[in-house]
This record gives C-alpha cells, sequence and structure tokens, in this order.
C-alpha cells in the first residue's frame, strides 16, 4: 500500500512539474532603430529582450493589464 500512493505521489510530481503553467505568452524580441540615448550618446540599432510587466497601476492611477515591454 505505501508503494502504491508514493509511485502515485511520484507520478503526480513529474507530470505536474513538466507542465508550464505561465498564465501569459513568452515575450519576443523587437527591434529598435539607432537613435541617441538622453545623455547624447548614439546607440546602435540592435534587437531587444522583452520581459513580462503583471498587470499594476500607472501614475494617474489607471489599472494597465500585464504586458511585455
Amino acid at each position: 500500500m505505501k508503494l502504491l500512493v508514493f509511485s502515485i505521489c511520484l507520478a503526480l510530481l513529474s507530470v505536474f512539474t513538466t507542465v508550464n503553467v505561465s498564465a501569459h505568452p513568452p515575450c519576443e524580441k523587437v527591434w529598435v532603430d539607432g537613435h541617441y540615448n538622453k545623455h547624447g550618446k548614439w546607440i546602435e540599432a540592435h534587437w531587444k529582450k522583452q520581459h513580462w510587466v503583471p498587470g499594476h497601476h500607472n501614475s494617474h492611477g489607471e489599472w494597465v493589464p500585464g504586458h511585455c515591454h
């Protein structure tokens, strides 16, 4: 009986650890054209990896849902 319970728990653990439970889609890379930064330095064109930002209130108190940024 102990072996049966152990094997069921092990099977459930292995199934739940392989499932991706992220509630948002993966963020893609975006192309950023060359530009000057706030210090006047030229930044070459490049790919930028975005990351997920959870939902939050902005500076005006409005709700912004989660998004890639």
